[in-house]
């Protein structure tokens, strides 16, 4: 698999254009990685899911972001309940 160059330095350099449309996206809300990822995903076309949570536990550990575990009932192909981690801006709750 051949991975693009600008994913590389994305992970290993802190993009703070990608990371504050992180915080613009969790601005007064609550959400998961991947709904975050989807709403950001057209202005960065290289943008992985995984870069994204790796963001979000970059803003956890710092205390910027906090994340909250859900579990979810409904009808899933694995069963009736899923996990969920939600992410918001501290002190947003």
């Amino acid at each position: 698999m051949t991975v693009h160059r600008s994913v590389l330095d994305m992970a290993k350099n802190i993009n703070t254009e990608l990371y504050n449309d992180i915080l613009e996206a969790l601005a007064g809300k609550r959400l998961t990685g991947y709904d975050i990822y989807r709403m950001i995903k057209e202005k960065h076309p290289y943008l992985s899911a995984r870069l994204v949570y790796h963001y979000l536990r970059l803003g956890v550990d710092k205390g910027e972001l906090n994340v909250e575990e859900s579990t979810e009932k409904g009808k899933f192909s694995w069963g009736e309940t899923a996990k969920k981690k939600y992410y918001s801006i501290s002190g947003a709750k």
